[in-house]
């Protein structure tokens, strides 16, 4: 390599034993720290060991822990708990490290930035691997095998491939799996792909979190040491010690990054891999002539001499063949030089060897060494293993510190993967930066931002340390701008250099300004008339803006932050400048405005100085993740003798789950899930107890995986009563609380009646929501009132505009609506005192709803309930009895004595309803009760709600569409007869919006449905008709093969199919539901309710075209929409 093919180290990240980042990483090894320790007996009784385990004389009590290895910033990536959970932990870490290694070289992912690569390796997860344990003994090895999330979650092969989905990286993502040399590998492979062009920035380096580490068995002969120490190349070595760890390089061309001015903290001369071939003792004994070759190669490559060599950070497995055959090879490759010229050591005698990011470790100990000329000490090192080959050598092992104040010293790293994959990696010092500092001011703006304000301080306070410790304020304050990603809580610090850290630490005005944002404003630049104004500033806000102001000499835009360009200065939120400003005063006036939430383009400003610092990363607010707490004990506790079944029924179930299980010890009081049941057992089940008994059993309704045969046998018995006395509310032992909800006070209606015309939309955001918003502005001239959850008013409108527009629907109308911020539940907290909104509003209509199947009722009252009777509360407190209520056919039932369900306001409970149909069908009692003391309330119930007959928009979060992608990917639909009561979106939309201001429509229910339910299999029979034919299927056929799709693609929408499908089943026959009450205006206007072929294609092009996942499964029906 050349000059013109270095590769710089820009940054680094790491987490190893005792080291929560480098700076600590590297403390550790210049003080000597041993990370391994001993184990008290609380320690290993706590971790479940064993007393008469950990009290053999074999057991070795000693570990290198990892800290906080349980702990993830899940929120920051964007993960829930349950997702988060079943991520291995080094996957975890090396998502966040990477973060970090990117932040110390001054750059944060960004769409329009350099494109980043990753290279990488993982060891097979202890983590992972437990949980798949776990669950094959409690669910069988096929559960475990087809389970996808653990999967993705565990395997090595998405290491890589999730840094770039998580952090938005657009360049190659690969795993590198070569076992103990991966990282290093993966650093050799990053550096071709920059040298290709394939990316402007690597990420390279490796993962192994081996906890909980509790001590181990010594087996003589092993490759672990007997005391739990590693000590490489020292006579007293007797093998090495596993540990965990996490460490990632940056590596940038070198030529780019000193353009940049990135911190350069070593260059990577040049790097070799090979194979150690057959020539070897063993399969995992490493051949000395191999590895010599692959030194000598890195030698070569990097255009460096052995004799230029000051350090080598080696391998060291501390085991008595592998540190004879290294130094053989070291010494072989570096060549002959004088003895002791060149420091040797190993990170593992330090931490342990840390398995896949073993090579890492050693390189970030040796960019320290090339940059900070420091030698750390070999700790534990008393007196060398073989000292005639040491002798012979040209290396030196000191348990001291020392210093090489050679300027040109250069350093190798070597790592030899088990099975003989051997990555060397020569290291030569940083070069003097060629880009100037940022020029010193007397005023420094930095610009900070974080997700919350807790950590926004957080990383306030370290940027004052940084500062306390000589960090230059001005590239502190250019390395922010640039360097940095944008979160909604930002905060502007502007003062004088000296006093930027108290401003830091105390963040108060005039010198700190905070603010948290929801979205980008629209910002627009003033400019006088004549001309006057300069016109580079106006180029340069421009840029900064990424074309996204509006520049004018007249009236700013509404609602805009303005820059003031030689213009009086605005009224509301903005800057003033004079008309030739100098760059300081439009840095300053696009840090107000980022401030506000523009999204503020700092390259724009570069006049070619400013150097990136290495400054605090992100402060991640981390939390436990650790699904491993909840698995049972290794050790199964003894058979339980099954409990006898109570009766005949009880037996007759027994002996189903027997069949169904394959274990014949099941009793009445077994659980579910503890048998290893699956959504696939649970659809046979359920299908075994209908043609037996005809009863629709939803698993999720009897308990999910802690059902059992007596809550089925019951919830079957119950099914038998018509009275449906003691029935079943889908609530479990939530029942107290449905009964405490019925009688939540509701206060009492107004003597007088509103004088207010206008409308209060709730639930404007959502699907049916916002084609009802809508339809409202065609069906009455009157101004509409949106109540949207955002942080402001911009933010609202942000909302309900985005809606819009991804359901192919007009922006609303300004002039016609206006936003109430405000979250539904603080409703009648926040406009408890009349602020004139109640003055304005003649009527509501409520859409809004959390429509989620799977959640128990305790969960969804939160959402559905209590905060409909805090607004009823406020309605009723100021006169306003108009309500149109959208609820669902969920909250219905057969009515007594038939098989119908009526379009009657009073339901019976279903027995069988979940957590949501219960909170709909108590949220109609609630209206019921307003209704006897004089408010005129409407409930429309749809049940499916199908796509727009226009434009095909239909809700992707759906289970219906999923079904049918999947159908058509996999050319068969589920043989399933059970009832679809749909209706197209737009025209339940336009209905709710007509009828609910017609004249008697007060006291009525509407179930906006077609008035025949469509059986599923004649759904995909309209989807034949229409050129999209599909084979039908038995159902566990079908959701087999689209399990195995799933598998075999990793596709959302296949996996979703196939786990969910069984959550929304019914019984309903075709003329089951009634819908009397709008056929009149169906007639009336002409339109039709009906599903048909057209429309289902339609709303599937519509998936195809915006959702990935979709239109991967459906590339027929995008091809078809395409032909002519």
């Amino acid at each position: 390599m050349s000059a013109e093919t270095d590769i710089a180290v820009v940054g680094t990240g790491c987490r190893f034993p005792d080291a929560g980042n480098p700076a600590e990483f590297w403390d550790n090894l210049v003080k000597g720290v041993v990370s391994p320790r001993p184990l008290t007996d609380e320690e290993l009784l706590a971790a479940g060991v064993a007393e008469e385990v950990f009290s053999a004389p074999d057991f070795v009590r000693v570990a290198a822990r990892l800290p906080a290895a349980e702990r993830f910033a899940a929120g920051f990536f964007g993960y829930t708990r349950a997702e988060a959970e079943v991520v291995d932990p080094q996957q975890r870490l090396f998502l966040e490290v990477c973060w970090e290694a990117l932040e110390s070289a001054g750059h944060a992912p960004a769409a329009d930035g350099p494109v980043v690569g990753v290279f990488a390796g993982c060891n097979a997860g202890a983590y992972s691997t437990m949980l798949l344990a776990a669950k094959a003994r409690t669910h069988g090895w096929t559960a475990a095998f087809d389970d996808m999330d653990l999967h993705l979650g565990g395997l090595g092969d998405f290491l890589a491939s999730r840094v770039g989905y998580k952090l938005g990286l657009r360049g190659p993502t690969v795993g590198v799996q070569t076992a103990c040399s991966s990282a290093l590998y993966g650093v050799h492979y990053a550096v071709l792909s920059l040298l290709a062009g394939e990316c402007d920035i690597a990420l390279a380096g490796g993962a192994a979190v081996l906890e909980p580490l509790v001590g181990y068995r010594h087996q003589p002969g092993g490759v672990l040491s007997e005391d739990g120490y590693c000590r490489a190349f020292d006579a007293r070595a007797t093998g090495t010690v596993f540990s965990s760890g996490v460490g990632v390089v940056a590596l940038r061309r070198l030529s780019d990054a000193l353009a940049d001015g990135d911190p350069v903290l070593a260059v990577v001369k040049g790097s070799a891999v090979g194979n150690d071939g057959a020539d070897r003792n063993a399969f995992s004994a490493p051949n000395p002539a191999a590895v010599a070759d692959v030194v000598r190669a890195a030698l070569t490559v990097s255009d460096v001499d052995g004799s230029r060599l000051r350090y080598v950070e080696a391998h060291g497995t501390g085991t008595a063949l592998g540190d004879r055959i290294e130094l053989r090879a070291l010494t072989l490759g570096t060549g002959a030089r004088e003895p002791g010229s060149c420091g040797l050591g190993s990170v593992k005698v330090n931490i342990g060897h840390t398995g896949a990011a073993a090579g890492a470790a050693g390189l970030i100990k040796a960019v320290h060494v090339v940059s900070t000329g420091v030698l750390p000490p070999h700790p534990l090192f008393e007196f060398p293993r073989d000292p005639g080959a040491l002798a012979e050598s040209p290396f030196a092992l000191s348990a001291e510190p020392g210093r090489c104040t050679d300027e040109d010293r250069h350093a190798l790293v070597n790592s030899m993967g088990f099975g003989g994959t051997n990555a060397v990696v020569v290291l030569g010092p940083p070069p003097a930066p060629v880009r100037p500092r940022a020029a010193a001011r007397d005023r420094v703006e930095l610009v900070l931002s974080a997700r919350t304000r807790t950590e926004l301080d957080a990383l306030s306070r370290a940027v004052a340390t940084a500062l306390d410790n000589s960090a230059d304020p001005a590239d502190v304050a250019h390395t922010l701008r640039l360097g940095r990603r944008s979160f909604a809580e930002r905060r502007v610090v502007g003062t004088a250099p000296q006093r930027l850290p108290g401003a830091l630490r105390v963040p108060r005005p005039p010198a700190a300004r905070t603010a948290r944002t929801s979205g980008s404003p629209g910002v627009a630049l003033t400019v006088p008339t004549d001309g006057s104004a300069s016109r580079a500033a106006v180029d340069t806000v421009r840029r900064a803006l990424r074309g996204r102001v509006s520049v004018t000499s007249g009236p700013p835009p509404a609602g805009h932050f303005v820059i003031a360009l030689g213009t009086p200065a605005p009224e509301g939120p903005g800057v003033a400048l004079d008309a030739e400003p100098d760059a300081d005063a439009i840095a300053s006036a696009l840090s107000a405005a980022w401030l506000a939430g523009a999204d503020v383009d700092w390259r724009a400003l570069d006049d070619g100085t400013g150097r990136r610092v290495a400054l605090p990363t992100y402060p991640f607010r981390r939390e436990r993740y650790w699904a491993l707490d909840d698995l049972p004990p290794l050790t199964a506790p003894a058979p339980v003798p099954a409990a006898p079944a109570g009766d005949d029924l009880e037996a007759e179930l027994v002996a189903l789950w027997r069949e169904l299980f394959g274990v014949d010890t099941v009793g009445v009081g077994d659980e579910f899930g503890a048998l290893g049941g699956t959504s696939l057992l649970s659809v046979r089940m359920a299908v075994e107890v209908r043609q037996r008994y005809g009863v629709t059993l939803n698993l999720h309704r009897a308990g999910g995986s802690r059902a059992t045969v007596r809550r089925i046998a019951d919830v079957i018995r119950r099914a038998g009563d018509d009275t449906g006395s003691d029935g079943d509310t889908g609530t479990g032992s939530d029942a107290h609380l449905v009964d405490a909800d019925l009688a939540i006070p509701l206060g009492e209606v107004a003597g007088g009646r509103t004088e207010g015309r206008d409308l209060l939309l709730t639930g404007a955001t959502g699907f049916l929501g916002a084609f009802l918003l809508d339809a409202l502005h065609a069906a009455t001239g009157e101004r509409i009132h949106c109540l949207v959850r955002a942080a402001d008013e911009a933010a609202a409108w942000e909302r309900l505009d985005a809606a819009a527009k991804r359901f192919a629907l007009p922006a609303p109308d300004r002039d016609r609506v206006r936003v109430v911020v405000g979250d539904l539940a603080d409703f009648e907290r926040v406009h408890a005192a009349d602020d004139g909104l109640s003055a304005r509003v003649g009527a509501v209509v409520h859409c809004a709803a959390r429509v989620v199947f799977t959640e128990p009722y305790r969960v969804l009252r939160a959402d559905n309930v209590l905060p409909l009777a805090g607004l009823l509360r406020w309605m009723r407190r100021h006169g306003i009895r108009d309500l149109a209520a959208v609820s669902t056919i969920a909250a219905t039932h057969y009515a007594l004595g038939t098989h119908r369900v009526l379009e009657t306001r009073d339901q019976p409970l279903d027995t069988g309803a979940g957590g949501y149909g219960t909170s709909k069908w108590v949220a109609e009692r609630l209206l019921e009760r307003c209704e006897k003391d004089g408010m005129r309330v409407r409930v429309f119930r749809p049940g499916y709600v199908l796509g727009s007959t226009r434009t095909g928009a239909c809700n992707d979060k759906d289970l219906l569409w999923r079904v049918v992608a999947a159908a058509l990917a996999v050319g068969a639909h589920p043989a399933d007869g059970r009832g679809l009561p749909a209706a197209p979106v737009d025209v339940i939309a336009r209905a709710i919006a007509e009828l609910a201001l017609a004249p008697g429509s007060a006291g009525r229910a509407y179930h906006l449905m077609d008035a025949v339910t469509t059986r599923q299999d004649a759904l995909f029979d309209l989807l034949g008709q229409a050129g999209l034919p599909t084979g039908r299927l038995p159902l566990a056929q079908w959701r087999d093969r689209v399990r195995a799709l799933a598998v075999a693609t990793g596709n959302e929408v296949l996996a979703t199919a196939s786990a969910l499908y069984d959550l929304e089943a019914n019984d309903l026959g075709e003329h089951d539901v009634q819908t009397d009450a709008w056929q009149g205006w169906l007639r009336a206007t002409g339109l039709s309710s009906a599903p048909t072929g057209e429309l289902l294609r339609g709303c599937l092009g519509f998936l195809a075209d915006r959702d990935p996942s979709f239109g991967e499964l459906l590339a027929d029906v995008i091809e078809q929409r395409s032909t002519p």
